[in-house]
């Protein structure tokens, strides 16, 4: 015997009348239909490497700094990260 799935929102009734309309069969089937198509997609979770122990923190910060040179390197010329112009002499903005 299968367990009843209960839809309680609106908007994923009408999803799934909408989609069984395009496909030609019942929402029931329709909803299975997509659920078999989201469960064959790949996993797209985010695995986080393990962290790895600092060693040499100077050759850390020296990393960080060089990075954080080429990326100014890119950086148009006269680029600046002054705002003092979005704002008021309160620091609220104008």
């Amino acid at each position: 015997m299968t367990e009843p799935l209960i839809i309680d929102s609106d908007e994923t009734l009408l999803l799934a009348r909408r989609l069984a309309e395009r496909l030609g069969t019942t929402p029931g089937d329709a909803v299975a239909q997509a659920l078999r198509a989201y469960d064959e997609m790949p996993a797209t979770r985010v695995v986080t490497p393990p962290r790895q122990p600092l060693g040499d923190r100077e050759a850390f910060i020296a990393d960080i700094l060089a990075r954080g040179a080429a990326v100014r390197a890119k950086l148009p010329p006269g680029t600046s990260s002054d705002h003092s112009d979005l704002y008021d002499e309160a620091g609220l903005p104008r």
